[in-house]
C-alpha cells in the first residue's frame, strides 16, 4: 500500500469521493466533502476510546462529529448522544450512519456550542480542526481551527459551561502539533496517549 503524505490537496482530492469503512464494528459511509475519520487515523481512533469514558445513559456531547462514527460509537454504548457540526452535509452523513446502524442520535447543526446553549452534558468529546487556515475554503471547516487556533481556544474556554468533563483528540503526527497543544493551555493535560496505525495520537482533558 502506498502511504500519500497528507496534504490539503490530496485532502480535497480524497473528500470528492464517498468512501466505506468498517470502524469498530460500525458501518460508516463517509458521503463526499464530509472529513474521513481514517483519513488522519484521529477519527477512528477517538471512536474506539470515547465508549470507555462513558456509562450507559449519561448524557454525551459530540462536537464536530463529521461522519458521526464518534456519536454512533457511544450512542452504541449507552449513552444519549448529541452530536453537533456546523456542516450541513456532516450533520446529514450523521443521521444517515445511525440509522445505518440503527442508533439514536440528536444531530443539530451550528458553531461549535451554539446548538446546545444552555444544556448541561455528562461529559463532552471533540476531534476539532487543529490546522490554522481559511475555513471558507472547500473542506475548511474540516482543517481549519482558524486564525491562531481560535476554535481550541473557544473549545478549552467554553467547555466547562457545558460538562464537567470534555476530550478533544489531537494527533502528533502534523507540524501544527506544537502550537495546536499551546493553544489548549495549562489547563489541558494529557489522558491518554497511543500509537494507531504509525501515528501518535493525545487525548487531552479538559475540567
Amino acid at each position: 500500500m502506498i502511504r500519500r503524505p497528507l496534504t490539503l490537496a490530496y485532502a480535497r482530492w480524497h473528500a470528492r469521493r464517498p468512501h466505506v469503512h468498517d470502524i469498530h464494528g460500525l458501518a460508516i459511509l463517509v458521503n463526499p466533502w464530509v472529513f474521513d475519520p481514517v483519513l488522519t487515523k484521529v477519527g477512528a481512533w477517538l471512536a474506539g476510546v470515547a465508549p470507555t469514558l462513558s456509562r450507559p445513559n449519561e448524557c454525551w456531547l459530540e462536537l464536530g462529529a463529521g461522519s458521526g462514527v464518534v456519536a454512533c460509537a457511544l450512542a452504541r454504548a449507552g449513552a444519549r448522544v448529541v452530536a453537533t457540526d456546523i456542516d450541513a452535509q456532516a450533520c446529514r452523513n450523521v443521521r444517515m450512519n445511525a440509522a445505518l446502524n440503527e442508533l439514536v442520535v440528536d444531530v443539530r447543526q451550528g458553531d461549535l456550542f451554539a446548538p446546545v446553549e444552555g444544556e448541561r452534558f455528562d461529559g463532552i468529546v471533540a476531534n476539532l480542526p487543529f490546522w490554522p487556515g481559511d475555513q471558507q475554503a472547500p473542506i475548511g471547516h474540516a482543517f481549519s481551527a482558524g486564525r491562531d487556533f481560535e476554535l481550541l481556544r473557544r473549545f478549552v474556554a467554553e467547555a466547562p459551561t457545558f460538562a464537567p468533563r470534555a476530550y478533544l483528540a489531537l494527533s502528533e503526527r502534523f507540524g501544527a502539533f506544537s502550537q495546536a497543544r499551546a493553544a489548549l493551555g495549562p489547563s489541558a493535560r494529557l489522558e491518554r496517549r497511543a500509537r494507531h496505525r504509525g501515528e501518535w495520537l493525545d487525548l487531552f482533558a479538559v475540567d
